[in-house]
């Protein structure tokens, strides 16, 4: 079952990859944070326990609500434009993704010759990792590069699942609480912009002196 729901968090990633619009990397978000909820979840359905389901309730709560809400309202109260604008082109990096994957599944499988791992879970949040760092890397928008630094957190998280076997709670929980102050004080940045920059793209950022 983890593998399954491993594909297709991978499968989101493609999604992002050739998605030209902001809402697109919003609604990945929420499936990718609904995905890592049902794999949290997945070890307790055979040993419940009451604190065993807060993390994943909290995962749920977060990242599929609050986080995605707090972004869409950015975008509405800024009005911020719908299209990405890449500093690519869409296939070349569709491209640098596919070939970023597949060197990804191949070393992961040699590894997991030599120790023990989960392939796909462990394969599949490493290519997160680096996706969004291209993101961040070859998008323009602010916002966007939030979005980027999200898939990122969760590419770790997945990561963390297939190399542990049992994750601190409180750990996991710091780590919600540490992307929410990023999204919330992004927020708080977008608004400062906005009220001295026209636009939200790093270009514009280019311009500032010290």
């Amino acid at each position: 079952m983890e593998n399954v729901l491993s594909i297709l968090f991978c499968l989101s990633l493609f999604y992002v990859s050739i998605s030209s619009r902001v809402k697109g990397y919003v609604t990945v978000l929420q499936l990718q944070g609904l995905l890592l909820s049902v794999i949290i979840v997945i070890p307790f359905i055979y040993d419940f326990s009451i604190f065993g389901i807060i993390l994943p309730v909290t995962l749920l709560v977060v990242k599929v609500f609050l986080i995605p809400k707090y972004i869409k309202k950015i975008i509405l109260d800024l009005d911020i434009k719908r299209m990405i604008e890449p500093t690519i082109q869409q296939f070349t990096f569709l491209l640098l993704v596919i070939v970023s994957m597949v060197v990804i599944f191949v070393v992961s499988n040699i590894l997991s010759q030599r120790t023990e791992l989960n392939v796909i879970p462990f394969a599949s949040g490493f290519s997160a990792i680096v996706i969004g760092i291209y993101i961040i890397m070859f998008r323009k928008k602010l916002i966007v590069h939030v979005a980027g630094f999200l898939i990122l957190e969760n590419g770790i998280f997945l990561f963390g699942t297939a190399v542990a076997s049992e994750l601190p709670m409180m750990i996991e929980l710091g780590i919600l609480l540490d992307v929410f102050v990023v999204v919330f004080l992004m927020g708080i940045a977008l608004n400062n912009i906005s009220s001295t920059l026209k636009g939200f793209d790093v270009t514009a950022l280019g311009r500032l002196k010290d």
